[in-house]
């Protein structure tokens, strides 16, 4: 598998980029929903640049960075969404089924419109968002998920039959802090 890793200062200007695309389009929207995990952080910085108020829920779509079932909406959005225009905002589009499944939850409370927004995209994804920066053919690795991509990695590395010397220079190769591989680096 290859990689693109992101650093904070990445996310942060690319998720810049990405509301001035929104801003330069001019689009009437009353409030930004991050779909949780990545999509929280993701809609925290854009509400910043947008003076948009953040709502969330969440959806998991990945175990050990191995594609899963869709889920049911594990936590709901509260409030009322009749009549607003929501952007919907996640880390990124990978098959796009997070997006569609999103779209149908808010629609189903009552929003007006569903705007879809995302820094990357998956060059194979299946719903690209109204808006979105960069495409990537890779797994992203992000910064806010520093212990989940060295157990994850390790996981499955071992798994192959690789060697704790292989996962280790592996995510060194990926750009993980060398503090973050020695403390959550399983040895045993």
């Amino acid at each position: 598998m290859k990689y693109y890793s992101v650093s904070w200062k990445q996310l942060h200007s690319t998720t810049h980029a990405l509301t001035e695309k929104i801003i330069q389009d001019g689009r009437k929207l009353d409030l930004i929903v991050g779909i949780a995990r990545g999509g929280l952080t993701i809609a925290h910085i854009a509400s910043d640049f947008l003076k948009l108020p953040v709502a969330s829920f969440t959806v998991s779509s990945y175990k050990d960075l191995k594609k899963q079932e869709l889920s049911d909406i594990s936590f709901h959005i509260g409030g009322d969404l009749k009549d607003k225009d929501v952007l919907l905002i996640d880390d990124n589009s990978d098959t796009g089924r997070t997006f569609v499944r999103g779209i149908k939850y808010l629609l189903g409370l009552g929003a007006k419109s569903v705007t879809t927004a995302s820094p990357y995209i998956k060059v194979w994804t299946k719903h690209v968002p109204d808006y979105y920066v960069k495409k990537v053919d890779q797994w992203i690795v992000f910064p806010y998920e520093m212990r989940e991509t060295v157990e994850a990695l390790q996981t499955n590395l071992l798994k192959e039959g690789k060697t704790m010397d292989l996962v280790t220079r592996q995510l060194s190769l990926i750009k993980i802090p060398k503090r973050y591989i020695t403390k959550y680096l399983n040895k045993s």
